[in-house]
């Protein structure tokens, strides 16, 4: 059980001193990426980096990262989701250069869109969202276990809760089935719940080597950004055309600034020393700093098993052999 004094969290303020500290940011370059980057810079860190696909998008943003601090802190490093080799490229060339991580968070996501294949032949919603993102946190894991009270963050979503009642997980074939632009999204969202508190349970189970009181296990918490105005709303415009864009002019002017607001439950989870004070591990955290039960679903300890061997399955047959064991 987490208790919580409050559910209020100002990056501007909130945010202790970052000095000395290094964080990885997957889809730093817009939206509530671009935010978790500006207010981590904010509060002094030694280095981010931020991954991200497209290296005009990176350049902008760089360039307004300087109302926020010293941006010659922020190395962009490409990183496209949609292909495992290069992800696994860059995932290896991090592990081998950082002697530490303070904190990952695993922002990079699509949106509700029209099913699409990646060049690994995957569906990639599940790829973008869940594969990639969950090999680059276990080929990372290393350097963030050696780093004393290291974060791992995953943005899920309030939407895993609307996930496909007959998701099993059992297969790439399943993966690869035209579900619907929703219903895409919504599963990706429920698999990372699940690989959070089974990443969890593996490492207080010593998989990924010793864990002891300051060493070996990172505080790794999924998190939910609430209702807010991204790029992700033009997929939906995509995915349904006119009633997408309908719904989308309906919807958006109820819905938060990813910057200011977006932004806080991951920033909470990756930097506030409430998480080591309160021990908030493996946990569901909503806006702005609540710590609330995910969804039946995402409890299920078959689901999250048949996840973690999907996953093994995936990583092991597109990339290879794997610097960690499952």
């Amino acid at each position: 059980m987490f208790i919580l004094s409050d559910n209020k969290f100002d990056p501007n303020k909130d945010i202790p001193d970052l000095s000395g500290k290094v964080y990885v940011v997957t889809g730093g370059s817009a939206g509530i990426g671009f935010g978790i980057v500006a207010h981590i810079l904010q509060h002094n860190p030694a280095k981010i980096y931020l991954l991200s696909n497209k290296e005009h998008h990176a350049d902008e943003a760089h360039t307004e990262l300087k109302k926020w601090g010293d941006n010659t802190k922020v190395e962009w490093r490409k990183c496209n989701l949609e292909s495992l080799k290069q992800t696994d490229k860059v995932a290896k060339a991090l592990a081998k250069e950082l002697d530490r991580l303070d904190g990952l968070v695993c922002n990079a996501g699509l949106g509700v869109g029209v099913y699409n294949e990646s060049e690994d032949g995957l569906d990639t919603h599940m790829q973008v969202n869940h594969f990639a993102q969950a090999h680059l946190a276990l080929t990372l894991l290393p350097v963030l276990q050696k780093t004393t009270d290291s974060r791992l963050v995953f943005q899920s979503s309030d939407l895993h809760r609307a996930a496909p009642s007959s998701v099993a997980f059992e297969s790439i074939a399943e993966m690869n089935k035209a579900i619907g632009p929703t219903l895409l999204y919504n599963r990706t969202k429920l698999a990372q719940v699940l690989f959070v508190r089974e990443l969890v349970k593996r490492i207080q189970a010593d998989q990924f080597g010793t864990v002891t009181a300051d060493k070996g296990q990172p505080w790794v918490n999924a998190t939910h950004p609430g209702g807010v105005s991204t790029d992700q709303q033009e997929q939906a415009v995509e995915a349904y055309g006119t009633l997408g864009k309908l719904g989308v002019a309906a919807v958006r002017p109820l819905m938060k600034d990813p910057v200011d607001e977006g932004c806080r439950p991951a920033l909470f989870a990756a930097t506030s020393e409430d998480i080591v004070k309160e021990k908030i591990q493996g946990a569901y955290i909503v806006p702005n700093r609540k710590v609330t039960d995910p969804s039946k679903q995402a409890k299920d300890e078959k689901l999250a098993l048949n996840l973690w061997k999907l996953t093994k399955e995936v990583l092991e047959t597109k990339i290879g052999n794997l610097d960690y064991a499952m």
